[in-house]
């Protein structure tokens, strides 16, 4: 089957109005405007995936999804916030899991992460999910994409995609959406730097600028 020049450029103007949708979203202030979190629990448990120390001064957590339009444009800028900070010993990133129900692979590249994180390598796994989020998000079934992910970080593939498949990870998953649900969170990305939920227009500087100054 022949796809035709013009529908190409339709396709491409379709996945520009998309993006640029997304992130109007995110940059958009929530109704009831930045949150403040008094139960340091519903933000960062136990087993939660984080880059630093439990006692770190100064903890940015986001709830993501990443299937979302809105999340796959954060990442980069989250990025570079924490590649600033990695070896400061007093900065941690936690990601915590909050698929939503309209994104059909949210679930399943969730799934992916963790069990990508069951073999060392969680956060080699949630960046080339987000970085080649065009690659998969719209694939009916995305295990093989999957898998092909895993065998370049050097998983055992077998066991990862057996891990998927038996929704080994499905109980983690929901314990991140119960508490998203807990916080009241509508929309994703939701980042939380210290218990306050981080502007939506912020930019790196000005993230960057705010946890200086939380570090001091």
């Amino acid at each position: 089957m022949k796809i035709s020049k013009e529908s190409c450029i339709v396709g491409g103007i379709a996945l520009a109005f998309i993006i640029i949708f997304a992130l109007i979203v995110w940059k958009t202030p929530a109704a009831n405007g930045p949150k403040t979190v008094g139960d340091a629990s519903l933000l960062v448990r136990a087993d939660s995936h984080t880059t630093g120390s439990a006692d770190a001064t100064v903890v940015m957590v986001e709830f993501g999804d990443y299937q979302c339009p809105a999340c796959g444009m954060v990442h980069p800028m989250l990025k570079q916030v924490i590649d600033a900070y990695k070896n400061n010993p007093k900065f941690s990133f936690v990601f915590r899991n909050f698929p939503l129900p309209q994104h059909a692979n949210a679930l399943i590249s969730a799934e992916a992460a963790e069990a990508a994180g069951a073999q060392g390598k969680y956060w080699e796994m949630h960046d080339m999910l987000y970085e080649h989020q065009s690659e998969w998000s719209d694939v009916a079934d995305p295990s093989a994409i999957f898998a092909g992910y895993a065998q370049s970080l050097s998983l055992n593939v077998t066991k990862f995609k057996s891990d998927i498949t038996g929704k080994k990870f499905a109980a983690a998953i929901a314990a991140d959406q119960k508490d998203a649900a807990a916080l009241n969170l509508d929309h994703t990305p939701t980042v939380f730097l210290n218990g306050k939920e981080v502007d939506q227009g912020m930019t790196v500087d000005g993230l960057k600028a705010q946890i200086d100054v939380l570090l001091k």
